[in-house]
């Protein structure tokens, strides 16, 4: 018997790489560079068949071949049958129409223009004092000890807590965005049926949110949606929680994956941490 491909080892990036191989996933930046000079854009056939574009000129091209390159079925492990199942239904129960986070222009553009203004500068000026509070929070709780781990102590328990405040969700359920984000990301992504729990999970959740917050509106980010108009016509059910799922998966992870990439630099890198201290005029830039 031989290894399915997808538990091979890579022998060449170019033609077959894996982006769960450990060593990708621990540092994929000289993968990276060894493709931008011997192949841009890169094939594989594992885990459903991907390209992988590695320069940002071919990157700025590419996101305008729409609908050649559609968002609507952006993933990055196909579906599994399943899973497939499930989005076939949801097709034909609430229409064709998706979510923004699976929507290309022009139907992306109304649910881009509805989550900007939660992320304005007006409105990220409003977040600052909750966020420096939260963060102070977590580094008081840690630093008596000596030692931390970055990402699971630091960066990993802001965006949770913030995109809670946000949406008007008690943080206290941070810890379960956490779980479901990364059963979603990371389990979900070699394990079909975790990718079905954790979705099902998320979506369940939001709903009660929106059912809720149509006997009882306050002033939060879900109840500004399920007062929003596209096209002249409010939201429904289906696609308030499209876009509530799209801020929690989407911002949590690339926002704490962002920030713990940040640390990792600094802390592997004495000469720009030393810098930055020195210029401290730089920290605008830096983050």
């Amino acid at each position: 018997m031989t290894d399915a491909p997808e538990t091979c080892p890579v022998h060449d990036w170019a033609t077959d790489y894996d982006i769960f191989d450990p060593g990708y996933v621990r540092d994929p930046a000289p993968v990276w560079d060894e493709l931008r000079e011997r192949c841009p854009i890169a094939h594989t056939e594992r885990w459903g068949g991907s390209w992988m574009p590695t320069r940002y000129e071919d990157l700025q091209q590419l996101v305008k071949m729409v609908p050649a390159l559609s968002s609507r079925s952006a993933v990055v492990v196909p579906p599994s049958p399943e899973l497939r199942e499930v989005l076939v239904a949801e097709a034909k129960k609430y229409g064709s129409e998706n979510p923004p986070i699976t929507a290309d222009p022009p139907e992306h553009q109304p649910f881009r223009r509805l989550i900007l203004p939660f992320f304005s500068p007006r409105a990220v000026e409003e977040q600052i004092p909750y966020t420096r509070e939260l963060c102070n929070s977590l580094i008081d709780g840690f630093a008596g000890k000596g030692e931390a781990d970055a990402a699971a102590d630091y960066a990993q328990q802001i965006t949770p807590r913030v995109i809670a405040h946000v949406l008007g969700i008690d943080p206290a359920r941070a810890d379960d965005f956490v779980t479901w984000v990364r059963g979603i990301l990371e389990l979900g992504q070699t394990q079909p049926e975790m990718r079905i729990k954790y979705r099902g999970i998320i979506r369940d959740f939001f709903q009660e949110m929106v059912t809720e917050r149509r006997r009882n509106p306050r002033n939060d980010a879900i109840s500004t949606l399920i007062e929003a108009e596209v096209a002249g016509e409010k939201l429904d059910d289906y696609k308030v929680v499209g876009v509530c799922f799209l801020l929690l998966v989407a911002g949590i992870d690339t926002t704490w994956s962002s920030i713990s990439a940040s640390l990792l630099h600094f802390a592997t890198h004495p000469q720009d941490q030393a810098r930055l201290r020195a210029e401290p005029e730089l920290l605008p830039m830096a983050v």
